[in-house]
C-alpha cells in the first residue's frame, strides 16, 4: 500500500515532500524533523491531491520555523522526537500524535503498526537514531530528474508513505522518493530511534 503524498512544485519539477536544504544553513543542518512535521500538517489539511507551489510551501515552512520549531531553540542536534510530537499536537487540530521507541518494536509489531497507520490514511514519521552501521536506502529526486542513488543514513527523520507485501518501505526525504527494507530499519534503528504515529481524536 502506498499513500498519495505532498508534492511541491518547483521550477525544475515536483519534489516528493520538502527539502530542508532549501531553507538556510541552520535548517539545512538540523531541519529534517521540522520538514517532516510541516509536510505532515499539509497532508492532514488535504494538500496531497494537487501540487503545492514552492512559494506557498516556503511561506508555510518559514512561519513554522520562526514561530514554532526554532523559536528559542538552536536545534544543533536536530529536534528531539518528543518535542516534535508536541509541535505536531499543538498544530494538528483533529489529530493526536505519540512516539514509540524502537526498544518496543520488533519486526512483527512494526509491520502491524505501520500497516494499520497507512490503511487509516496516515503516513508515519520515522526517527533513525545514532547507529554504528548506517541504514541503507535508495532514493530518486523527481524535481531534478536525478537518477536512482544509494546511500546510508543515521540521525535523521523520514516520512514513510508506503509498505509493500515484500517488506519494502517507501519514504519521503530531502525532496526525494526513497525505498528501504523494513528488515534493515529494524536492524539499524539506532539509539533514540522510533516512530511518530498520529490518530484522529
Amino acid at each position: 500500500m502506498e499513500l498519495e503524498y505532498v508534492n511541491i512544485q518547483t521550477q525544475s519539477g515536483c519534489m516528493y515532500g520538502g527539502n530542508q536544504s532549501l531553507f538556510g544553513e541552520k535548517v539545512r543542518k538540523s531541519g529534517c524533523g521540522m520538514i517532516a512535521a510541516c509536510d505532515m500538517l499539509l497532508y492532514l489539511n488535504g494538500r496531497s491531491h494537487t501540487p503545492v507551489r514552492f512559494a506557498e510551501y516556503s511561506r508555510f515552512v518559514e512561519k513554522f520555523r520562526d514561530e514554532t520549531a526554532y523559536k528559542g531553540h538552536s536545534n544543533l542536534l536536530g529536534i528531539p522526537q518528543r518535542r516534535l510530537v508536541k509541535m505536531l499536537n499543538a498544530n494538528a487540530e483533529n489529530y493526536i500524535f505519540s512516539f514509540k521507541s524502537r526498544f518496543f518494536l520488533n519486526r512483527k509489531k512494526l509491520t502491524e503498526i505501520i500497516s494499520a497507520s497507512l490503511e487509516s490514511g496516515l503516513p508515519v514519521i520515522v526517527r533513525i537514531g545514532a547507529n554504528i552501521k548506517k541504514l541503507p536506502y535508495k532514493i530518486m529526486y523527481p524535481a531534478s530528474g536525478k537518477k536512482l542513488s544509494c546511500g546510508k543514513m543515521r540521525w535523521h527523520y523520514i516520512t514513510v508513505t508506503g509498505l509493500s507485501e515484500n517488506g519494502e518501505l517507501t519514504f519521503s526525504s530531502w525532496g526525494g522518493k526513497g525505498t528501504l527494507l523494513l528488515n534493515d530499519l529494524c536492524r539499524h534503528f539506532g539509539f533514540t530511534g522510533g516512530i511518530i504515529l498520529g490518530k484522529q481524536k
